[in-house]
């Protein structure tokens, strides 16, 4: 072996440190964390939360991020079950949970994971201000652009039907919230057509499910109004429908929206934005189904009304009908007896003008041959056969000759006759 490296003492390196210093693995990752504990213990960091995982085991992983000028800055922080659960209370408090999408203020201390050997931050706190007033400001930043650009009102203009029959509903297919509104529906007895979209409600992609299920349903010919509920939650739990892109969705839908969703005391700004904010689910259901009820009513308000009328109208006719009666007997025996004496003067009349009367008077009626009666001396040929009618019999006779009368108006016979 050559002299340099029998010289070198070989329990040393390169570097001078002695091979009895090593340490194990898991003691240089044990030395690592008490010195990252001892230097970084409950820091307190902000950021945003990037993706969130859930385990069964109860704990929670997720990515904190900050991101300035196209650079993005990564902490994975770990949320332990029993951390978690101490800090239930204030959480539900605030109504604030660890989604993604939210601003949060966490006290956290870094950790290196001996499995992997990766640098972790377990959180042991959170400042559930931070993150309400982030939300109350993004919020309001929302609210003013919707404003700014005619959107925040938009929906409420539009027309809603007298009789919406069929709903397009959004909402998680088989959720608390979905069965209640069935329920309501179905109890109601009126016969309701649902278009059920299945979206999810909760967590990333969320928005953009609810919005694409909003513009599905606007453009369905069948669909009178959109319902889009969801059952309670956290304030981070229903931060999909503070989604500004989902509250423009609302806004430029063609249907009226009606919304429920969470409790009473929560609103979002789709609920702002919507034709009809209702508290639940629940409360969604029981607005449509008071507008169809209030249509109802007002048909049979005005069915009773001209009902009325017509009653009104009947009694009126018939009391006219009774009046013309009374009115037709008191003048039945006048009208009949003035008709009577109207018939009496023309008898009388009609017995001045009956011919026998005449002919007993010294008038005559004359005949032609052929039996019509001769009333001009051109109708009295030569010859010709003639009778004349008198008052006690008849006379025949044959025209010798006939003279015009010189009477003005008077047909005079002086015909010689042969007797």
């Amino acid at each position: 072996m050559p002299s340099h490296f029998r010289d070198q003492d070989e329990n040393t390196d390169d570097f001078g440190s002695s091979a009895d210093d090593a340490r194990s693995v898991s003691e240089l990752i044990a030395d690592i964390n008490r010195v990252l504990a001892r230097e970084f213990r409950d820091v307190w960091v902000y950021g945003e939360v990037g993706k969130v995982t859930n385990a069964a085991s109860g704990h929670c992983y997720f990515d904190l991020i900050e991101e300035e000028d196209g650079t993005k800055s990564v902490l994975a922080v770990k949320l332990f079950r029993g951390v978690r659960q101490s800090l239930a209370v204030k959480m539900k408090q605030h109504g604030v949970d660890i989604v993604s999408g939210i601003k949060v203020r966490i006290r956290v201390t870094p950790d290196v994971f001996a499995t992997n050997g990766s640098l972790g931050f377990k959180m042991s706190d959170l400042d559930p201000r931070f993150t309400l007033g982030d939300l109350a400001a993004k919020r309001e930043e929302i609210v003013n652009r919707l404003k700014r650009d005619g959107m925040y009102d938009r929906n409420k203009r539009t027309r809603l039907p007298l009789v919406p029959l069929s709903i397009g509903l959004v909402t998680s297919k088989g959720s608390a919230a979905h069965a209640d509104f069935m329920k309501t529906l179905e109890q109601s007895g009126i016969g309701f057509r649902v278009s059920l979209c299945d979206v999810r409600v909760q967590g990333d992609g969320a928005a953009a499910s609810v919005a694409a299920a909003i513009g599905h349903l606007a453009t369905l010919d069948d669909v009178d109004l959109v319902a889009v509920i969801r059952g309670g939650g956290s304030k981070t739990d229903l931060a999909a429908f503070d989604d500004e892109a989902l509250a423009r969705a609302v806004a430029m839908c063609a249907k009226p929206v009606f919304t429920g969703i969470g409790h009473e005391v929560d609103t979002s700004i789709v609920d702002e934005v919507a034709y009809s904010w209702n508290k639940t689910p629940t409360a969604c259901a029981v607005a449509i189904i008071d507008v169809v009820g209030d249509f109802v009513m007002r048909v049979e308000n005005a069915a009773q009304r001209m009902a009325n009328i017509v009653l009104h109208a009947l009694a009126a006719a018939e009391r006219r009908v009774a009046d013309a009666v009374g009115q037709l007997r008191t003048l039945r025996t006048t009208v009949l007896s003035s008709a009577k004496s109207r018939i009496d003067i023309l008898e009388t009349e009609l017995r001045g003008f009956d011919p026998v009367v005449l002919m007993r008077r010294g008038w005559s009626i004359t005949y032609g041959a052929d039996g019509r009666v001769i009333t001009s001396t051109k109708q009295a040929k030569k010859g010709a056969e003639i009778s004349t009618r008198l008052a006690d019999g008849t006379v025949s006779s044959t025209v010798s000759s006939t003279v015009l009368s010189t009477v003005s108006g008077t047909q005079l016979n002086t015909a010689d006759e042969k007797r």
